[in-house]
């Protein structure tokens, strides 16, 4: 006698504790049977021959009753709906505050790609030590040799809106392995979740590679005296239209602003007026305070951060640039505007433009330099001038392994005496 429409057919073996079954509109045969702690089980054979079917449920039972002993779950789902599954996951602990927007976006981006590109529809049981390492090699491979290699175009979701950027031959290299070790992070927390929610009985290994040497690309404090010396002189310039004149003015705050506080590009992008703590200016434009403290945001977390008292010159020079330009920002308007007072999206194209004309695009090493390189020359001359390595990375809002890993060997300058003892 059949149910949820099954028909007559079913199971010969009386006393077995799985059902074989005939789905009412399928030839083929299924299997049901229930897993004490997991409820009932459905499977599809996948064979419309009875007696291959009878075969095949035997094996499919007793293969989940073994999983089920070891701890596992045995409903079977794809890798690819359980990287869809953990995606809600990571989409509800952002909502609850738990999971910075950044970094569910980035994961996002790996998994759907990359991990479910290469897993995709296997069953959990194919994710191993060696399955992952197979991963790791087809990863790097990806845009040269692998299926990348023949996409032309690249669409994404941001802030609502659908983006599609072309793929060039630049794009089509090997990912460094820094962008490997972030990506084994997303991986990491994706096989985590494959645990937690016994699809797997262990977590395999993820080596991590060495990323060797990582000095950040910085300037030296005679090389940013002359890139910063170049953009005050643009400024004056004879002969410039007054809007190349104002973008000019702005870009030179924009550059001594981040040299002076260590933030990110993009949280001086973030920053409003209203985050400039303790700023009062008369009539005339003129500080009468002489204490700032500037509020950050950006990489899902904000901070308040103490910067050079230099930086109060910079905002007095940048807001009157404003009033000239005929306006006075309001608290809530961004920091950087044009002249028609929206938000400058990017100083790109000014900064490689005066790293060319000074010949700073690259550093000693022959690493490009990029508008990060100031944060990273604020991060340096903090550390030679002595500023304790733990306050230094809370008031740039990093950490202290960050920054003797990337920053604490350009320092051997201020150990000098240290490394010249009085030999006897």
């Amino acid at each position: 006698m059949g149910f949820f429409g099954v028909n007559k057919h079913s199971s010969s073996l009386v006393s077995a504790p799985y059902n074989v079954f005939q789905q009412k509109g399928s030839a083929n045969w299924s299997v049901r049977f229930s897993i004490p702690g997991q409820g009932q089980i459905r499977k599809s054979l996948g064979t419309s021959d009875r007696k291959l079917a009878e075969t095949l449920a035997q094996r499919v039972y007793y293969e989940s009753l073994l999983k089920a002993e070891s701890g596992l779950n045995v409903r079977v789902k794809t890798i690819s709906k359980i990287i869809h599954d953990y995606i809600q996951h990571m989409e509800k602990r952002l909502e609850q505050g738990m999971m910075p927007k950044g970094v569910v976006i980035q994961n996002k981006a790996i998994l759907t790609r990359y991990v479910e590109g290469f897993f995709g529809e296997q069953n959990p049981n194919f994710i191993s030590n060696k399955s992952v390492q197979d991963y790791l090699s087809w990863r790097s491979d990806y845009w040269i040799s692998g299926p990348g290699k023949d996409i032309q175009f690249l669409t994404y979701e941001r802030d609502g809106k659908t983006i599609t950027t072309p793929i060039t031959q630049k794009k089509r290299i090997r990912p460094s392995p820094a962008t490997l070790n972030r990506e084994r992070a997303a991986l990491s927390g994706f096989l985590q979740y494959c645990f937690d929610s016994q699809y797997i009985k262990a977590i395999p290994e993820i080596r991590t590679n060495k990323t060797g040497y990582t000095a950040r690309p910085s300037f030296s404090a005679q090389e940013f005296k002359i890139f910063n010396t170049y953009a005050f002189r643009q400024i004056s310039e004879e002969g410039i239209h007054p809007a190349v004149k104002y973008d000019r003015a702005v870009f030179y705050a924009y550059i001594n602003i981040i040299a002076l506080t260590g933030m990110r590009p993009t949280e001086i992008k973030n920053m409003k007026w209203g985050d400039i703590i303790g700023l009062e200016l008369d009539e005339k434009g003129q500080p009468l305070t002489h204490d700032l403290h500037l509020r950050v945001h950006g990489k899902g977390k904000s901070r308040e951060l103490i910067p050079h008292r230099e930086v109060l010159f910079t905002i007095v020079v940048l807001h009157a640039v404003y009033r000239e330009a005929g306006f006075v920002p309001e608290k809530s308007d961004s920091l950087l505007l044009h002249q028609d007072k929206t938000p400058f999206k990017s100083f790109s194209g000014q900064f490689n433009s005066a790293l060319a004309a000074t010949g700073l695009t690259r550093d000693y090493r022959g690493v490009k330099r990029t508008p990060y390189s100031l944060r990273h020359f604020y991060i340096t001359e903090q550390l030679r001038n002595g500023v304790d390595a733990y306050v230094l990375a809370r008031n740039a809002g990093t950490s202290v392994k960050m920054i003797e890993e990337h920053y604490d060997h350009n320092t051997n300058e201020k150990y000098k005496d240290m490394l010249r003892p009085k030999r006897t």
